[in-house]
């Protein structure tokens, strides 16, 4: 018995200290800085014309231009220290090998603003934030020491070239410490002043344009001053700023109530301690979820528990009576019993942590490679505690009620009130029942949000996505990151595309800037001819540039004119290819093909870009989202920064391109990393990890939930059958057949099971609503589903309680009464 229970806590326990892990790691978890609670995120509501770029560390109303951080930076109001940062892709080289990394340009007082102190040799600071480009330096994060630098200290004072630059290595940072942004892990730090150098596109001016928002800010409050105290203090000059400094060079194409809007926007100093992280409602909501699902795993597990010690203590009727009748106190007695109920609570405690551990490598096993380190199971002290408080919480709830009944089970039997087992007393019956009633209403509330889990994978499996996805590789090339100029990067892209199509098997061959089904996006205004859209009217569209035959290699069908050509070119009039779903928003009937638009809203603009064709609708950066209205571009005829290849073979087996790829772009240029190298059926699974782990926990608990729930149904009607041996042995003396007694142990059954899938499916609908965000094609409380988790937990209850019934229905009335 004790180890069934052990096990059933161990598997309780250890989902909910699996999810509890993510939770902390996401959610709770704080900067490891000193008084992380004075660290403060600044973040702008409101309209922000112009470019606006974000990231995993926040949405668009945490970005902000940077020359309005330098103007809020010398503000210096209420003690508060501010500092930027922006995250970037680079490409890293040292002794002749590179690779794509992580990075983060830091301002002068970020290190000094956390209180980080360096590993080796130092960090960044105000010295390192004076001259654009001037200061060529970079700090290595300590994990990145330690895996490319084998942790060499002798790594101080090295070159490492970063983009094509060489920058001496002047530290490492601390072991704790990996940024300030929840999902990201960079790499290396880079002073904020060689931002230009970072960014691949040649022409960016972020560094001097007000209307170009990409960094993020935060700071340090002065002891004893609130977050409102300093929000105050600096929302004085910054409204001068908004007025005088910013308005005027942001006045253009605004509308009225954005004006206004703008005119009154204010800083907001947000709680830092936790970092940034700009999927942290999403996160909270699944997380939410998912501590409701294995807080019902846990509660059946419990209950399995607790009729098990019911059953235990039940016959330990005489003994308990032996202590009372010697001394033994009543308090004594339920210390005891409360006491080997928290033995079996620590002992499933240290399971825990092995399901626990297992639950987090199969969830690690269902991500995407990069985001498998932001879910790697640690047992820290938060953990630690959770799991063993968990288990003691648990046990003293699940061993209150058998350790009552137990003692006062004892008081009144006496000494030599029996010799036998006990039959129990009507509440223990009635307490068992319940418990198991409890346990099927659980299991079904679980198998109908995992059914619902379900439909909505199998709906996006199903999506159209408006690609043809077999066949096809991916990869990407940055080479303005190898310090490329435009020109060059030009005739490398072509040259890869030429030697892609000289692959044999090879049938198409293009590249965007944007990847397909990525989770990458891009969106801009346009001016549409012919269209009002209002001074408050949306004209925002998704955009991607495009090399040659990009439709055609997507199998995205053309409806009507053209793919672009060699002939569209840099001198040659501006082109573009939209889709159905932009000519819906714009209003342009069966007039596509000629229409005129420009990039950008508001103004007098010039429509110096011709629609030349009308595509299909296809999915854009996710799967789970319909189509975008889309606009494409030749990228020859703009800037362009990376690119993202695709090529697609005449075979569905694609592992002969996907091997020959490194090798031909190695023969172009050895020192050029390739990046997410794969198929589209590769990424469109990733794309798609999210609904795949929420689909496949939410299933596996369930069932987990399930068999736990029949075996502690299984366990109260074994253990009655056994108590009532006589009982039935009488009833088939009196002429009672087989059939008889299994309909009257069934029938308790049936009892049970319809009662708890009835209250399970109305706690169905509840998680079904909780759930309902995150659901494709299927409502969270949709009945048929909910129906037949219902009718699936009333199978398996009658499952779990036919052998009993046969047991009853096999016993000798002879040796039931000899028995007694």
């Amino acid at each position: 018995m004790a180890t069934v229970a052990v096990l059933s806590l161990a598997l309780g326990i250890g989902v909910n200290t699996a999810i509890f892990s993510v939770f902390e790691r996401l959610l709770l978890r704080r900067l490891p800085v000193p008084a992380a609670g004075q660290i403060v995120n600044v973040t702008s509501p409101g309209p922000k014309p112009g470019s606006r770029s974000t990231s995993n560390s926040g949405r668009v109303e945490a970005v902000f231009s940077y020359p309005l951080f330098r103007d809020l930076e010398q503000l210096e109001v209420g003690g508060l220290r501010l500092a930027g940062h922006r995250d970037v892709s680079m490409n890293l080289a040292f002794k002749g090998q590179t690779s794509e990394a992580e990075g983060l340009l830091v301002s002068g007082h970020y290190f000094s603003a956390l209180g980080v102190t360096p590993a080796l040799g130092r960090l960044l600071g105000p010295e390192d934030d004076r001259v654009p480009g001037a200061h060529a330096v970079v700090v290595l994060s300590h994990n990145y020491w330690t895996t490319r630098f084998g942790a060499d200290p002798g790594v101080v004072g090295k070159t490492l070239v970063v983009n094509g630059e060489p920058m001496t290595i002047v530290g490492v940072a601390h072991e704790d410490f990996a940024g300030t942004t929840t999902l990201d892990r960079p790499q290396v730090f880079l002073p904020l002043m060689m931002a230009q150098q970072s960014f691949p596109d040649p022409s960016w001016n972020g560094m001097t344009a007000r209307n170009n928002h990409w960094l993020y800010i935060f700071g340090r409050l002065q002891a004893g001053v609130t977050r409102e105290q300093a929000q105050a203090l600096l929302n004085v000059p910054f409204t001068s700023l908004i007025r005088d400094v910013e308005f005027p060079a942001l006045r253009s194409g605004m509308g009225d109530r954005d004006r206004d809007e703008f005119l009154q926007r204010q800083l907001l100093l947000e709680d830092g301690s936790r970092g940034r992280n700009a999927g942290r409602g999403e996160a909270q909501a699944i997380l939410l979820l998912m501590f409701a699902i294995t807080g019902f795993v846990l509660a059946i597990a419990c209950a399995n528990v607790a009729n098990l010690l019911l059953a235990r203590v039940a016959d330990r009727t005489t003994e308990i009576s032996v202590r009372l009748s010697i001394g033994a106190s009543t308090a004594r007695l339920l210390r005891l019993l409360l006491v080997e109920a928290c033995v079996l609570g620590v002992l499933g405690s240290v399971g825990a942590l092995v399901v626990s551990r297992i639950t987090l490598n199969g969830l690690v096993a269902m991500m995407p490679a990069e985001d498998g380190a932001t879910f790697a199971f640690q047992i820290n002290t938060s953990v630690l505690l959770f799991t063993v408080a968990l288990g003691l919480v648990t046990a003293v709830l699940f061993g209150l009620f058998p350790a009552l009944h137990g003692v006062r089970t004892g008081i009144a039997a006496g000494i030599h009130a029996q010799s036998t087992r006990t039959s129990g007393s009507r509440s223990a019956k009635r307490f068992r029942a319940s418990l198991a009633t409890a346990q099927i209403a659980l299991a079904t509330a679980l198998l109908a949000t995992a059914g619902l889990f379900v439909v909505s994978l199998v709906n996006l499996a199903r999506s159209e996505l408006g690609i043809e996805r077999e066949g096809l590789v991916t990869f990407r090339l940055s080479p303005y990151l190898n310090g490329y100029s435009p020109e060059r990067a030009l005739a490398l892209f072509e040259r890869v595309e030429d030697e892609l199509r000289g692959i044999p098997g090879v049938v198409a061959v293009t590249s965007s800037t944007m990847s397909v089904l990525a989770s990458d996006s891009w969106n801009n205004n346009v001016t549409v001819e012919g269209f009002d859209a209002g001074p408050e009217g949306n004209t925002t569209v998704s955009v991607t540039r495009t090399s040659l035959d990009y439709f055609r290699t997507l199998g995205i069908p053309m409806l009507a004119g053209r793919e672009f050509t060699r002939a569209d070119g840099p001198d040659a009039p501006k082109v573009a290819i939209v889709n159905e779903a932009f000519a819906r928003k714009f209003n342009l009937g069966s007039q596509v093909i000629g229409k005129r638009l420009a990039m950008g809203a508001g103004g007098n603009r010039p429509l110096d870009i011709q629609i030349v064709a009308l595509v299909r609708d296809a999915k854009y950066s996710e799967v789970r989202e319909p189509a975008p209205p889309q606009l494409a571009m030749p990228y020859r005829q703009d800037r362009v920064g990376p690119l993202t290849f695709y090529a697609r073979t005449s075979s569905a087996d694609t592992r002969a391109l996907v091997s020959a790829i490194p090798s031909l772009i190695a023969r172009l240029d050895a020192n050029l990393p390739i990046a997410n190298l794969r198929t589209m059926d590769d990424q469109i699974w990733d794309n798609t990890a999210r609904d795949r782990v929420l689909s496949t926990l939410s299933t596996a608990f369930a069932v987990l939930a399930t068999v736990l729930a029949a075996i502690g149904l299984y366990a109260v009607l074994a253990y009655g059958v056994a108590q009532r041996l006589r009982e039935f042995g009488i009833r088939i003396a009196l002429g009672a057949k087989g059939a008889d007694v299994r309909r009257l142990v069934l029938g308790h059954v049936t009892r049970i099971a319809v009662i708890g899938g009835a209250v399970g499916a109305a706690l169905a609908f509840g998680l079904g609503r909780l759930a309902g965000a995150m659901l494709i094609g299927v409502d969270g409380y949709d009945a048929t589903i909910i129906a037949g988790a219902a009718m699936l937990a009333v199978i398996v209850a009658l499952l779990a309680g036919a052998l009993p019934a046969r047991r009853a229905s096999a016993v000798n009335p002879i040796e039931a009464l000899r028995a007694d």
